[in-house]
């Protein structure tokens, strides 16, 4: 079967044409605020190295957030069970301001304006509601299991924040964002974060698209993505490549995989969930995604 070659080389001819005319006129997606989350966990200090390298490249404002459930402690026993609340909340205004140090410290001199925000809150609770001031949230994958004051749920955060989240791998310090790959899927959230990730895809160096799609709708997969690469060239990115591959297993191994074998440091890809009884109830892709990533995944819902 045919898979639309004229209206597809006519429209790549027209995007061509059409940046041409715009020369530098075009308008890029802005991101001028990095929110990151800050704790005493040990991939921390990574995710402020992460943020702060991108709000150096991108001109963006760099805002540090933690949040601190009065009652969390790292004490255990009589002494914490009985420590009076206005004591308690001195202790841990003392802690979160050791986080601010910490960073200022990690994060460094930048020439752009650098903020600091601490509430009396779950984090999950304080990441979402503080993300109305940024662009762009960075936070971790592997929270602390066995502190409840301490642990979130990153999936919650994904689809409770109202903007593109960031998510950074233990051990990865910085990202380049040299080689994306898009996990593309024709849904909202796909085309959200697409959208999202335009000031990255902008820079990177390869661009590759990916479906993973049952055979008997390869070929419509394949006009998705030559769509999808139209509206792309719309905005100035080149695609290196694309392909449709059928589902054999996991679907979030076969995207690891890809990545790793294109050398790809960013997955670009909706978060896909609904809820049940107020509870965030994930599809297997976004989980396994989310929990077992060696690269950083942008997402968005």
């Amino acid at each position: 079967m045919a898979r639309r070659p004229m209206g597809v080389t006519i429209m790549a001819r027209a995007v061509a044409d059409h940046a041409e005319h715009l020369g530098q006129k075009a308008v890029p997606a802005e991101i001028a605020s990095i929110m990151v989350h800050v704790d005493f966990d040990r991939g921390s200090d990574d995710r402020i190295r992460i943020a702060s390298d991108l709000a150096d490249r991108l001109g963006a404002v760099l805002i540090g957030l933690t949040g601190w459930v009065p009652g969390r402690e790292f004490r255990v026993g009589a002494d914490a069970e009985t420590e009076r609340t206005e004591v308690g909340l001195v202790r841990i205004s003392a802690a979160q301001d050791r986080l601010a140090e910490r960073f200022r410290s990690v994060a460094g001199a930048t020439i752009y304006p650098v903020e600091w925000r601490a509430a009396y809150n779950f984090p999950s609770e304080v990441i979402a509601r503080e993300a109305r001031t940024a662009d762009l949230v960075v936070i971790g994958g592997h929270p602390v299991p066995d502190d409840p004051y301490h642990t979130f749920d990153p999936g919650t955060v994904l689809l409770t924040a109202g903007r593109p989240v960031l998510v950074a791998p233990e051990g990865v310090t910085r990202l380049a964002a040299a080689r994306v790959l898009i996990a593309w899927k024709d849904t909202r959230e796909a085309r959200r974060a697409v959208q999202s990730a335009l000031p990255f895809l902008r820079v990177a160096e390869q661009v590759t698209m990916l479906e993973i799609a049952d055979e008997a709708l390869k070929e419509a997969a394949l006009a998705h993505l030559d769509d999808l690469e139209v509206y792309l060239g719309r905005h100035r990115i080149k695609v290196s490549g694309k392909a449709v591959l059928r589902a054999v297993g996991s679907v979030s191994e076969q995207l690891k995989r890809t990545a790793r074998n294109d050398g790809a440091d960013l997955i670009v890809a909706g978060a896909y969930g609904h809820t049940r009884l107020g509870e965030w109830i994930f599809g297997g892709v976004t989980r396994d995604l989310l929990r077992t990533t060696e690269v950083c995944c942008l997402f968005s819902s």
